[in-house]
């Protein structure tokens, strides 16, 4: 089974995109409105292309699994599960998931940030931005297949 450990926040998200939709729209976003609809088409070109089911590891799976649920639905993306929250331990969370999880064969992780925890993972991380490259873009795209392609 492939997987993708996915973070929201800087990857189907930008600070350009929200400012342009706030701008648009003349008030504050809603939580379901910050999602780049080019992010979330990207990252289903990924799950299609890979066949892999989405965990989520970013800190919106604290009381937003429902909302994200609902987005992700909409682009046809089904979300799998959720990681355990360990705060700043992101890379604690990944590989306490994957020693759970034996069928996981494959993963990468698709995140904006870089965690003090993740050296020894990296490998397998595709690192998008919230400031610039607007999230999750094709870039990404071709990264994070070349990335299951090449896994063992």
């Amino acid at each position: 089974m492939n997987i993708i450990f996915l973070d929201i926040d800087g990857v189907l998200n930008s600070i350009e995109y929200v400012t342009e939709t706030y701008n648009a729209l003349k008030r504050t976003l809603k939580r379901e409105e910050m999602f780049d609809p080019v992010c979330m088409k990207n990252l289903k070109q990924i799950v299609d292309k890979t066949d892999a089911k989405i965990v989520i590891t970013s800190s919106w799976k604290i009381g937003d699994m429902e909302l994200l649920h609902e987005v992700f639905s909409k682009y046809g993306i089904n979300i799998f599960d959720k990681t355990k929250h360990y705060g700043d331990r992101r890379g604690k969370e990944i590989r306490d998931w994957m020693a759970e999880h034996q069928e996981a064969k494959k993963f990468i992780i698709i995140d904006d940030d870089y965690f003090k925890d993740y050296p020894g993972l990296d490998d397998h991380i595709v690192h998008t931005s919230i400031y610039s490259g607007r999230g999750l873009n094709e870039k990404h795209v071709e990264q994070a297949i070349r990335l299951f392609e090449e896994a063992n």
